[in-house]
């Protein structure tokens, strides 16, 4: 590669200093405009239980425990509000951008890590998860460091690069599931690439690889058991050619209702650019082009088993799931850009990117997709009596109102046959779940009846109104804003008929 300069001097400190300084403002602006919907409720009760519980809570969910582990730390000191939930995804992007301060920069020289922290702050989808208490920002962080420190531990044999691709593989691992599908990629093509090329690397990789499948073993249990109930029974619709193409332009958009023109382009720009860095690197044989090359088939073969198992197994692919293989393949963007040499058309290229970017940014900053968790919250308030218990019909209502209404008690009412998608005991805080809900309304008169709008929970909730067990006493109200696909209704009810 014509740049080849690795070592960071003042001027690029200066701008990576400024680069993670405004970063931090970017990605926290506004991170509390919104309220929780249910997969944050999930994180922001499980983390109400001790360390033990939530590695046992999460073994009877479909995530592995790590993030909620880490988060539960994290909180002790940010405190729970949306801001300290939220916050720590942020570090996640960071750290992620920082990845551009250390491997990159040792892989591809100092210009091509700069550009990378830039692409990964600003791509739009790594802000809309930054302000989302999930773990998708730290998937993205592990499993880019796994590729990226097992690319220089293979290339430049460093005991301390080995250590660090065992670790971050291990850590992906115990932090989503696709992940775990990532770093088992990633090892499998470089252990395919010592077979043909690096026999004398062999050694440390199959130590290395041993450990972390040892460090794993504790969960294998919880995974296995995980696997089989999906296999029978899970909430992802099938997938289809739209799917698929939803999912390559999520990066480019935010998590719910991406500006479709917008993301498009920005997705074909990003392919061109990591074509254009293929064919140069190719061109002029820069071995750093493997990396680059790398990156984009661990991309590729992540989604492409999890549209595979999709199809054979049973549908496990949803567009967010894509998120945690986005940081390797910024990689080969990164690179691309870096190789247009001029530093003219690299800065006016950024420019575009980021002008494509800012209609989304806007979108995230302004827009509620969360739902208006907000404003239930002010109604009851203002209108909750003291011994006031809260029956629903849907888990998002249930999850949402155990989080904005503590100090009530809540029960999700399953009909017989199904069992819910979630490991609900995470909220036994204030929530519990089941088939029978008279003993928990037994003696109270005053209950609310709840259900999330324009759902198949709200024919069970019509269903338990016409069923005689509850009779409404004509205290009714909806809640919903634009453009959220989440909607509420509540309805006073008295137990039996009139």
């Amino acid at each position: 590669m014509e740049e080849n300069n690795k070592t960071i001097g003042k001027s690029e400190k200066i701008i990576w200093i400024v680069l993670f300084l405004a970063g931090l403002i970017f990605l926290t602006f506004g991170i509390t405009h919104e309220s929780l919907w249910y997969d944050e409720s999930y994180s922001a009760a499980i983390i109400n239980n001790s360390i033990p519980e939530i590695w046992s809570i999460a073994g009877s969910d479909s995530h592995p425990p790590l993030y909620f582990i880490f988060l539960k730390i994290f909180t002790m000191i940010f405190g729970n509000g949306e801001f300290g939930l939220r916050f720590f995804s942020v570090l996640g992007i960071l750290a992620l951008a920082g990845l551009g301060t250390g491997p990159v920069r040792r892989i591809f020289g100092v210009k091509t890590g700069l550009i990378y922290s830039f692409l990964v702050i600003i791509l739009p989808i790594n802000l809309s998860m930054a302000q989302e208490t999930r773990m998708y920002t730290w998937a993205a962080f592990f499993v880019a460091a796994s590729g990226l420190f097992g690319y220089l531990a293979v290339s430049q044999k460093l005991k301390s690069d080995w250590i660090k691709f065992g670790l971050c593989t291990v850590l992906a691992a115990y932090m989503h599931y696709y992940a775990l599908l990532a770093v088992a990629i990633i090892n499998l093509i470089i252990f395919l690439s010592i077979l043909i090329k690096k026999r004398d690397v062999i050694e440390p990789f199959i130590i290395t690889a041993i450990i972390s499948v040892i460090l794993f073993l504790p969960w294998a249990y919880y995974l296995t058991d995980q696997v089989s109930k999906v296999s029978k029974e899970f909430w992802i619709q099938p997938v289809t050619f739209d799917t698929i193409w939803s999912t390559l332009i999520f990066p480019y958009g935010n998590k719910f209702f991406p500006l479709l023109i917008f993301a498009q382009i920005l997705a074909f720009l990003f392919l061109a650019i990591i074509v254009w860095g293929f064919i140069r690197a190719g061109v002029k044989r820069y071995k750093e082009g493997k990396m680059a090359v790398f990156g984009v088939l661990v991309f590729v073969l992540t989604l492409s088993c999890g549209v595979a198992a999709s199809f054979i197994i049973r549908p496990v692919l949803v567009e967010r799931y894509i998120v945690p293989v986005v940081g390797i393949m910024l990689v080969a963007a990164a690179y691309g850009i870096a190789l247009l040499n001029k530093k003219s058309v690299i800065i006016v290229t950024c420019i575009v990117i980021t002008a494509l970017s800012i209609p989304q940014v806007i979108d995230i900053y302004t827009k509620r997709f969360n739902g208006p968790m907000f404003e239930v919250k002010t109604y009851f308030q203002e209108n909750m009596k003291n011994d006031d218990i809260f029956l629903h019909t849907d888990e998002h209502t249930f999850g949402t109102f155990c989080y904005y209404l503590p100090d009530r008690k809540h029960y999700l009412y399953m009909e017989s046959g199904f069992n819910g998608y979630s490991g609900y005991e995470a909220f036994k805080k204030n929530g519990t779940s089941g088939h029978d809900f008279s003993e928990f309304i037994k003696g109270s008169g005053n209950v609310w009846l709840v259900t999330r709008t324009y759902s198949e929970s709200e024919s069970v909730f019509y269903r338990l109104l016409g069923s005689g067990q509850l009779t409404s006493v004509g205290i009714m109200n909806e809640f919903a804003i634009n453009p959220s696909w989440y909607g509420v209704r509540v309805e006073k009810v008295t137990s039996g008929s009139n």
